[in-house]
């Protein structure tokens, strides 16, 4: 009868507050145990003995638990043979984790870029990642709403395109967040009721607060559990005008229904407001290397708000043509109209260089982003017997997210997914030598939805707020939101798309050594859009298409715990709009399904007595984008070096790390949404009331060419635990001087930030400070879209105190 030894350890307490008896003190009960059965004449078979080594380890740093987010079916991360992330809630509370921003901290391959402020998601090996919750895709969220953290029981960051049983996607990685429920870490249900009541106050009027509670009940005499989790915000921002309010409610279900069903259920409903960010405006290479000193200030020297009311209609702009194509390199300033010169010209009175401190962006009060987001999930489990297990899951999830910016930028989206997935894992050992996981089964997904924006018309002229003075009626634009009219969504795809899709995969181990995964998807979409692009081209396109999505990967065990692994995935996805929708024209066009690609070669291993878990891997991925700006394809490439470690020693000590250098590049010339005017030749003074687009060969920008993301990003904390519950963490982030664009016209400084934690726990009592960028570090992020022309200012030292109460 197979079993498998490791090493000895007692888990901290679960929720119920009862210990975890592992390794030799398990061993030794369980052999105690099977001793007094056999002597009662019980036949015992012992199928599987699995310890760890979490003794020292009371903040979850080493990850001990099996995930079947990669690939579909269950493996420790050390055997499992993709680059893997696992952070537990634990981790997000000690390190003060707050966004998904925060996780570069402690995940390679990930860096914290700008989505107009809002994050929504990762950055992850030069891409944006994609959401799930519990294995299911989210909508679209390009900074349309904060993605809610405090509520996960852990979230796993996987770097590559998803598993097939998740679907087609892109590469670059998934964030897979899973709630807090009713059940401990080692799937038991909680054997009383527990509850958490917390409260955080910081800088900059940061008020938030949470409950959760968790209760167990059965039904039958079964085992069951209801968790819940309410958490609000009220508060203000280190930027000025800038703000956050935010409510969460989920609830989480387990039912065990029979000795063989089990029923999973709940929701997690947000309601998000708070206003976009686009940072600083006017951007050069000046203006960085002075920290803000050489900022150049000037009014627009035409007013276009004809009558009066504080805003700039249509109307009011289209004479004047505010958006004007880069046609040429250097530009002729001749070539633009004398209505146009007049618009975009600054007030010589006016203008003059000033400083600006980090406080200040692209924001003023009026400007909002709303957001209502509800997801739900039923599944039913049956264990069938004969090591077979069926499943099927029920997935929804809904936004409705409206916004709009003073420089030029309404949205409307409302969008829905309801997916129904059925599974079947078979467990087979065809013999001594060889297990196999085999899974199978079949999806069907449907979205619908409405995306409506406004966009062109010379709205979006990036430069002709000067930031420094303030917003006025000159350079503030009308909104599409207010319903009269006088603005309408130019842009607007409305319809729907559906997904059928079936997938098997074949998860071996031979001789506990060699150990394979090869896993396949095939999917029919088809889609419906009804909608205008920004020409007025009004019109309806259907069309089906199918799509083929693989991975094989390989893992063998050398000696001394480590493992070594070559994975090779291929996968097609979806090019869908901010709100959700694939565009009209991608419809009808045919590009409306890309390609992505990977190959990763890593090492893993648990070493010094399996208190240090370490990842090595090396990647290279390609991907394809249809950019409906520019009318063309965009082809990405990135390849790199991943490193992550984490170590604890003891119960005193602990440590995690990670490194990355990469290097992405697009292939093709780009497609610039703002250039800015030193790139076209022209003196910023004469033009910044205006705006001009182009393409990146009239720029003379060849391909291939850097992404504006940094090659290299370096991670590591520690944190101390005093044996009478006080402690300290301390931690820091280097990331290397790049590019803030295509056009590499400006280069952001390298910078290293820092963060500390200090903390004090007594009975049900917990008190943690936590301060970020300690020094006072000034650094600077580009704009996703707005490359070139804006960039974010570093957020200064901030403090917040949260205080815990546990019963």
């Amino acid at each position: 009868m197979p079993s498998r030894f490791r090493q000895a350890s007692i888990h901290r307490p679960d929720r119920s507050g009862r210990f975890i008896l592992t390794g030799a003190a398990a061993a030794l009960f369980a052999l105690a145990d099977l001793e007094a059965q056999t002597a009662a004449g019980d036949v015992v078979e012992l199928e599987e003995l699995v310890t760890t080594a979490e003794a020292a380890d009371i903040y979850d740093v080493l990850p001990s638990r099996e995930t079947a987010s990669v690939f579909g079916t269950s493996r420790n991360p050390i055997e499992t043979p993709r680059s893997l992330t696992m952070i537990e809630s634990s981790l997000v509370d000690l390190f003060g984790i707050r966004s998904v921003n925060d996780f570069v901290a402690m995940t390679a391959g990930s860096f914290t870029g700008n989505y107009f402020g809002v994050a929504g998601a990762l950055d992850v090996r030069g891409e944006r990642a994609d959401n799930f919750f519990r294995g299911f895709r989210r909508i679209e969220n390009r900074g349309n709403f904060p993605t809610p953290i405090a509520s996960t029981d852990f979230v796993e960051i996987v770097k590559g395109p998803p598993p097939p049983v998740y679907g087609g996607g892109k590469v670059g990685g998934i964030l897979n967040f899973i709630p807090k429920t009713a059940k401990s870490k080692t799937a038991k249900f909680i054997d009383r009721p527990t509850g958490v009541i917390t409260a955080t106050v910081g800088s900059y009027s940061k008020l938030s607060g949470s409950i959760e509670y968790g209760l167990p009940f059965s039904i039958g005499g079964k085992d069951s559990g209801a968790y819940f989790f309410v958490q609000g915000e009220d508060s203000e921002h280190y930027y000025d005008g800038i703000y956050n309010k935010n409510l969460l409610v989920q609830l989480a279900v387990d039912t065990q229904l029979t000795d063989t069903v089990l029923l999973e259920y709940g929701f997690m409903a947000q309601w998000a407001d708070l206003n976009q960010s686009l940072g600083w405006n006017r951007v050069t290479q000046e203006l960085i290397d002075s920290k803000g000193g050489r900022y150049l200030a000037g009014r627009a020297a035409l007013d276009l708000d004809a009558n009066g009311d504080g805003f700039l209609s249509p109307a009011e702009v289209g004479p004047y043509a505010l958006e004007q194509f880069a046609f040429a390199s250097p530009f002729p300033y001749d070539a633009l109209t004398a209505n146009q010169q007049a618009a975009f010209a600054l007030d010589p009175s006016t203008v003059r260089y000033v400083s600006i401190d980090h406080h200040t962006v692209q924001a003023e009060a009026i400007d909002f982003s709303k957001t209502d987001a509800f997801t739900a999930y039923f599944d039913v489990t049956k264990d069938v017997g004969l090591n077979l297990v069926l499943k099927n899951q029920t997935f929804y999830d809904s936004m409705n997210h409206t916004k709009y910016s003073s420089y030029g930028f309404t949205a409307d989206y409302v969008a829905m997914a309801l997916e129904n997935k059925t599974t079947a894992v078979l467990k087979l050992e065809p013999s001594d030598n060889l297990l196999l996981d085999t899974m199978f089964g079949f999806s069907w997904r449907w979205s619908d939805g409405d995306e409506r924006e406004s966009r062109g018309r010379g709205y979006q002229v990036l430069d002709r707020r000067d930031i420094s003075a303030g917003a006025t009626g000159n350079d503030r634009f009308e909104g599409a939101h207010t319903g009269t009219g006088a603005v309408p969504y130019n842009w607007r795809q409305e319809g729907d798309f559906t997904d059928l899709g079936v997938f098997a995969l074949v998860d071996g181990r031979v001789s506990e050594k060699l150990g394979f995964v090869v896993s396949g998807r095939w999917d029919s979409y088809e889609a419906d859009t009804v909608g205008t692009n920004t020409s007025a081209v009004f019109g309806q396109a259907d069309a089906r298409d199918d799509a083929f999505t693989y991975n094989a990967s390989l893992t063998y065990q050398l000696p001394g715990g480590v493992n070594a692994y070559l994975t090779h995935a291929e996968s097609s996805y979806l090019e869908l709009g901010q709100g959700g929708m694939i565009a009209k024209d991608l419809v009808a066009d045919g590009t409306w399904l890309q390609d992505s690609k990977l190959t990763e070669i890593g090492l893993k291993g648990s070493l010094l007595d399996r208190r240090l878990y370490a990842t090595v891997a090396w990647y290279e991925q390609e991907k394809s984008s249809y950019n409906t700006q520019a009318g063309a394809y965009d082809f990405y490439r990135s390849k790199g070096l991943e490193v992550e470690a984490r170590y604890a020693p003891n119960r005193s000590l602990s440590f995690t790390a990670a490194a990355t250098w990469q290097k992405s590049e697009l292939l093709n010339p780009p497609f610039f949404l703002g250039i800015p005017p030193e790139v076209l030749g022209l003196d910023p003074a004469l033009v910044y009331g205006g705006r001009f687009v182009g393409l990146g060969t009239t720029l003379g920008v060849s391909a291939p060419v850097d992404a504006p993301t940094p090659e290299r990003v370096f991670s590591l904390n520690a944190t101390y635990t005093a044996p009478r519950g006080w402690g300290l963490s301390l931690g820091g982030t280097y990331v290397s001087s790049f590019f803030s664009g295509y056009a590499q016209a400006v280069t952001l400084p390298s910078y290293f930030v820092t963060r500390a934690a200090a903390f004090y726990n007594t009975g049900p009592w917990s008190f943690r400070l936590n301060a970020n960028n300690l020094f006072d570090e000034k650094y600077y992020n580009p704009q996703f879209l707005f490359w070139d022309v804006f960039v974010s200012p570093s957020v200064g030292p901030t403090a917040e105190l949260t205080v815990s109460y546990r019963w």
